[in-house]
C-alpha cells in the first residue's frame, strides 16, 4: 500500500492523521507498515482522504497518471469520449483557449 508515501507527500504526521480520521494511531502504525491491513470502508476512507482511487492506494497501477478524478471531471471525460474526432479537436482548441485565459 501507499499509505506512508501518501502521507509523507502531505507533510502530516501519522498521529495527526489518526486524529483527523479517528483512527488509534497504533492501528494506522501497522497499515502503514503492512502487519494489518485496513478493511475495505477504512480503505475507501483512506482514499478519500488522500484523494486518490482504491487501486492507487493499495499499489496497483495500470499506468493511469491521471490520479484522482472528480464526479465533475469524470461526467467531461464521457461527454468528450462521445464526440467524433473532429469535434474533440474543436472542443480541445476551446478548452486550451479557456486555460489560456488564467
Amino acid at each position: 500500500m501507499r499509505l506512508k508515501e501518501l502521507r509523507e507527500e502531505k507533510k502530516i504526521s501519522q498521529n495527526k492523521l489518526s486524529k483527523e480520521l479517528n483512527i488509534n494511531v497504533m492501528t494506522y502504525n501497522g497499515w502503514e507498515n503492512e502487519k494489518v491491513e485496513p478493511n475495505i470502508n477504512t480503505l475507501c476512507k483512506l482514499a478519500d482522504y488522500y484523494q486518490v482511487s482504491l487501486d492507487y492506494l493499495v499499489g496497483r497501477d495500470f499506468g493511469n497518471d491521471l490520479g484522482y478524478v472528480t464526479e465533475l471531471q469524470m461526467n467531461f471525460i464521457k461527454l468528450f469520449l462521445k464526440l467524433n474526432e473532429r469535434k474533440q479537436l474543436l472542443a480541445m482548441g476551446e478548452i486550451a483557449r479557456i486555460a489560456a485565459e488564467d
